[in-house]
């Protein structure tokens, strides 16, 4: 997709704002030879320098009461201290707003790393003529930079610009683009995918729904479309002006290699054909005027999916893939014997989140290790999926005394260096004391006090019977064997639900989907309840079978649960429910019996599977 934007380059930092600043005579001849330089060398930085400040508008050309996008770009190749942009006055324009739509992007291009900062700014025509967008005025990292002007013409409302035929655009006035964020990614890595609606400045947009689910197999797809999506913007595509919409945000993580298809993206828009201009390609309108619906859809796509590299040996893997920032750290340095301290892993930065495994790390012997904690912190308002999790590891001391935590490494794959980085954890002390004010409780002896018996006394012979043949004899001697036994197999269990969590996974399955389930009863909304269906369902499956909560499609739970050998009217009975719990958010809303007699099957398919696997 060709974009005609006009660029323009600063020649370089300048240190000097003030143009009208007077300069003694002999220092006149030294500048004009400086600004001769520049323009034979227009290209030529400060030594030492390698920042590039540049300003663009998505067009020249526009009518009196159409808006244009300047974009101020800061290029580098390393991160900077970027100030916002000083903006000018304008003449025969105005902003629409002084706050910068912003974004920041690494890159490696033929083994050149850069850093690009972008400010974009809505600009209004308000008068027909010539105008200069005057520079704009950059400090990075204490430093000056400015930008070229760039020349803007402004012509009267309703007035066309003549182009030969031969330029005339081939696109339709409105179209639907599926556009990715990565052509070639390797497994596991995030694309950000935006469904964007082009449509010329002559078609309003009154509203769009979803036509059908998109389903995306073999991709772990999460919903961005609560980050702020951007207001449509004027561009020009292949010479004729268009507006750009963002109608949907996804993070899509393929889970497997090889070539995987993305289907087509479907809407049905309502529009209405506006203002005098009719041209050949406005064949969808029936009349001029009349609003009409219009259904589209995105190309699909295949894309080809590429391994990761193979890891060092030096460091652990936490399958995670992104731009990501690991810390460990301790809830508290100094515990009293017998409680508890927290071992605080949190990984931040943006990519697979929701995929990264808890990091393993060997504690001394000294302390008791319980079940951990995961925690996710989503940052909702990001375009993309990034925000902060958390494992947290209870440790319980045994015995007084300090003790160390050895040294981590983690490794992450970096998908924009396409490289393994390392993250180095130092060791932790922990210092355990004792309590001094803990209650010591010492037991009295209280002795027997003896009575003597007064009277006389009749001796007689009794026969001793042998205490094996009674029954307290056996009682007592099987007692203490049972109680160990049953000890020392509740042990093993609870041992292996801290340390094997495939086994805690399995057993504890069926409650944590319960409890899913239970919680419905809080939530108002019923496309909410069967999205809680759906997770309960899904999160039953995955921990019996010992898969990833995320990533698997209904197609790979049916198959894993016949591969378990579960009856197939069972299996179709659970797949019936999840794709009508995928698809219920595109549909109106159920009605209450319905979702009510969901919610049962729900809890009869976790009953009958529980009984199977």
């Amino acid at each position: 997709m060709n974009l005609a934007f006009l660029t323009f380059f600063s020649p370089g930092p300048c240190n000097r704002r003030n143009h009208k600043r007077a300069f003694p005579p002999l220092m006149i001849p030294a500048l004009l030879l400086v600004t001769g330089l520049m323009t034979v060398f227009p290209s030529t930085r400060a030594h030492g320098s390698d920042v590039r400040v540049s300003a663009s508008v998505s067009s020249t050309h526009i009518a009196v009461g159409q808006q244009l996008t300047l974009t101020v770009e800061i290029l580098s190749r390393e991160p900077r201290t970027v100030s916002r942009p000083e903006l000018p006055e304008l003449d025969g324009m105005q902003y629409v707003s002084s706050l910068p739509q912003t974004s920041s992007r690494y890159s490696l291009v033929d083994g050149i790393a850069q850093m690009s900062y972008r400010y974009s700014y809505s600009l209004l025509a308000l008068q027909e003529g010539s105008y200069q967008i005057p520079s704009v005025y950059v400090t990075v990292d204490g430093r000056d930079y400015h930008t070229r002007p760039i020349t803007v013409r402004i012509r009267p409302p309703g007035q066309e610009v003549l182009r030969p035929q031969a330029r005339r655009t081939q696109r339709p006035d409105m179209f639907l683009e599926l556009e990715l964020s990565e052509d070639r990614p390797v497994r596991g890595q995030q694309i950000v995918a935006e469904i964007v609606l082009y449509f010329r400045n002559t078609i309003e947009v009154n509203n769009f729904h979803v036509t059908q689910s998109w389903q995306t197999e073999g991709f772990w797809r999460e919903d961005l479309n609560r980050s702020p999506t951007r207001r449509p913007e004027s561009i020009i595509l292949d010479g004729a002006p268009y507006r750009r919409a963002v109608l949907n945000r996804y993070a899509l993580f393929p889970t497997r290699t090889g070539e995987l298809s993305i289907p087509a993206f479907t809407i049905r828009a309502s529009v209405r054909q506006s203002g005098r201009f009719r041209d050949e390609f406005s064949g969808f309108f029936d009349g001029f005027g009349e609003q009409r619906n219009v259904d589209l859809a995105t190309p699909p796509r295949t894309l080809r999916i590429l391994a990761p590299p193979a890891p060092p040996t030096d460091g652990q893997l936490i399958s995670a893939l992104g731009q990501f920032r690991v810390e460990r750290t301790l809830s508290q340095n100094v515990v009293k014997l017998g409680e508890s301290v927290d071992v605080v892993t949190e990984i931040h930065g943006s990519g697979n989140l929701g995929l990264i495994t808890r990091p393993v790390f060997e504690y001394p012997s000294s302390f008791d290790t319980h079940r951990p904690r995961e925690i996710i912190d989503r940052n909702h308002r990001s375009p993309q999926m990034s925000g902060t999790k958390q494992f947290r590891d209870v440790l319980i001391a045994r015995n007084a005394g300090t003790f160390t935590i050895p040294q981590n490494t983690i490794l992450v794959y970096d998908d924009i260096r396409r490289q393994y980085e390392r993250h180095t954890l130092p060791a932790l002390t922990v210092e355990v004391v004792r309590d001094p004010n803990a209650r010591i409780t010492i037991a009295q002896d209280h002795r027997i006090r003896l009575t003597p018996i007064r009277g006389s006394v009749n001796w007689s012979a009794s026969r001793q019977r042998s205490p094996w043949l009674t029954w307290w004899f056996w009682f007592a001697l099987v007692l203490p064997a049972g109680a160990f036994a049953y000890g020392y197999k509740n042990y093993i269990y609870q041992s292996r639900l801290t340390n094997d969590i495939p086994f805690s996974r399995r057993q504890q399955a069926a409650d944590t989907a319960n409890r899913m389930l239970k919680g419905t009863s809080e939530i108002t909304g019923t496309k909410e309840v069967y999205g809680v269906i759906q997770r309960a369902v899904n999160c039953y499956i995955a921990d019996r079978l010992d898969l990833p909560n995320a990533g698997l499609s209904i197609d790979d739970m049916a198959t894993e649960l016949k591969k378990n050998n579960v009856r197939r009217p069972l299996v179709r009975r659970v797949r019936t429910l999840l794709e009508k719990c995928a698809n219920i958010r595109y549909t109106p809303n159920p009605s209450a019996r319905d979702m009510m007699s969901d919610l049962g099957e729900a809890r009869k398919l976790i009953i009958e599977l529980e009984a199977e696997i």
